[in-house]
């Protein structure tokens, strides 16, 4: 294997910093299968697909399905709604209640609705947002192998490296929205603050660009914030995660496992000096709808992760022009399926209905396309049979958040090939050397809880520059000592050593 190479400057550490923050904000595309061949599109036009291997749509009982959205319910929902029940009761016999909460509210309803034994069927859940391992720690999800092997179309619609990045102990319990699985870092800007102060962002070359350019903003346009947050851990020059404990990270050349806030002070200054200029919104840390804010047109820029056909995809959703420049390599991450899936809740008492919808979405493109743009005529206008414009205040719901994008219809600004171009990216991309590995959490799992609550109160403070690096880096390092950091990095290197061996 190759050895990575972390990068030499601060430049080149904080520009591989911009990535994954809209991963989940914007709508991806895209995968490939392990062969190598170009992957399923889950496109079989509108033939209606088998309930089951054996199983007629006749021969089955009628039920009603509750899926958890985690997007605030669209224009003339409805109608869409009413609609996309009518095909999902003629194919599978089923009708779904889809109940859509606002970006801001998920974690927390959805705290309250599992820890409550609420009845449900599927979830929106990710590395992010409803956190995938957190929830399958805890018994929230069923296991999905044997549902999944009746499904071999849905199966072999992405790459096995992407399955094995969603086991938990060996299993799987969440299906991946097919979509842009390789990671590529970048920013995104208004293009017309761009062309009104002629800031060309492809020429910067080190961080007095960003700081000048962010000046000219902050100066020019007092009302707008030059950026939308400081920067995450996420957007170092990338290295291996562990499982479910935030921070914590895999030196892929040492293979040393380590907390990456403690190796990022220079960084973090930087976004002191940033904060302290008022580069930032003022609500930088507690800000619950970004997306209200970005659309008034309040926000200059933004880490966002580059695919094709991004600039028009944003401003489908945002209203106005975006230019958008990559700052790095892309890469395969060991969690790239966990960005986005769907699992089937323990309390569901019809996990093998709820599987056959999941089925659905994903490779019947009818249906795919009526939830993601709506009903033609009234959200959108068919161009060609694979090109549409949408219209203005219709209906549109992210396809990230429940399927797969391969079989989206191609929108304005997006290239012919987009599809093409996007499994380009995932094939391409260097890929995680820890995809195969899981830690058991087991025997940390309450110091893991403690230390992940000690990451989440200090995240704010550290990656956006709102208090003394120092000073606050040390309080951090006296509470995460207190709550068994050395016991968790311990057991995950055990871990980690144990796992290479296999792979010897």
């Amino acid at each position: 294997m190759k050895k990575w190479k972390r990068s030499r400057t601060v430049l080149l550490t904080v520009l591989l910093m911009l990535s994954v923050a809209l991963a989940a904000c914007s709508s991806n595309e895209g995968a490939a299968t392990s062969s190598g061949n170009p992957a399923n599109s889950g496109s079989p036009g509108n033939a209606t697909p088998e309930p089951t291997g054996s199983e007629s749509v006749e021969e089955l009982d009628p039920v009603k399905l509750v899926w958890f959205i985690r997007n605030a319910e669209p224009s003339n929902a409805a109608a869409v709604l009413e609609k996309a029940n009518q095909m999902i009761q003629s194919k599978i016999n089923a009708t779904v209640d889809f109940k859509f909460i606002n970006p801001g509210d998920y974690v927390n309803k959805m705290q309250l609705v599992m820890s409550s034994g609420e009845e449900y069927d599927i979830a929106f859940t990710s590395s992010w947002a409803n956190p995938y391992s957190d929830n399958v720690s805890k018994g929230a999800f069923i296991p999905l192998d044997d549902l999944l092997a009746q499904y071999p179309d849905l199966k072999n619609s992405m790459r096995q490296e992407i399955w094995d990045g969603v086991k938990v102990n060996g299993k799987i319990y969440g299906v991946p929205n097919n979509q842009i699985m390789a990671t590529a870092p970048g920013v995104w800007y208004k293009k017309d603050l761009l062309d009104k102060y002629q800031i060309d962002p492809s020429g910067f070359k080190s961080l007095d660009d960003w700081t000048a350019a962010f000046q000219t903003i902050k100066t020019g346009e007092p009302t707008v914030s030059p950026l939308r947050e400081g920067l995450p851990e996420a957007y170092l020059t990338f290295a291996p995660s562990v499982d479910g404990v935030q921070g914590l990270r895999i030196n892929p050349n040492t293979w040393q496992v380590y907390y990456a806030p403690y190796t990022l002070t220079d960084n973090f200054a930087i976004m002191r000096d940033w904060y302290q200029k008022g580069y930032f919104p003022q609500d930088v840390a507690t800000m619950k709808d970004e997306t209200s804010v970005i659309k008034a047109g309040k926000i200059f820029s933004r880490y966002t992760s580059i695919k094709p056909g991004l600039d028009a995809e944003l401003k489908l959703a945002m209203g106005f022009d975006f230019v958008v420049q990559a700052t790095g390599p892309a890469v395969l991450p060991k969690t790239a399926g966990q960005t986005t899936m769907n699992a089937i809740s323990v309390t569901s008492k019809n996990p093998d209905r709820a599987m056959m919808l999941i089925n659905l979405v994903n490779t019947d493109k009818e249906l795919f396309n009526l939830l993601k743009f709506g009903i033609e005529g009234q959200d959108y206008t068919k161009v060609s049979d694979n090109r549409i414009e949408p219209i203005t205040g219709g209906y549109s719901l992210p396809g990230w958040l429940f399927g797969n994008e391969f079989n989206s219809y191609v929108i304005p600004g997006q290239p012919d090939d987009v599809w093409e171009l996007t499994k380009t990216q995932n094939d391409t991309a260097l890929v995680d050397p820890t995809i195969g590995f899981s830690f058991d959490r087991q025997s940390v799992e309450n110091e893991i809880a403690q230390l992940n609550a000690i990451f989440t109160e200090f995240k704010p403070v550290l990656y956006s520059g709102m208090a003394d690096i120092d000073k606050t880096i040390a309080d951090m390092k006296e509470k995460r000592k207190a709550a068994g950091e050395e016991k968790v990095i311990a057991e995950a290197q055990r871990q980690v050593d144990e796992w290479r061996k296999t792979k010897e």
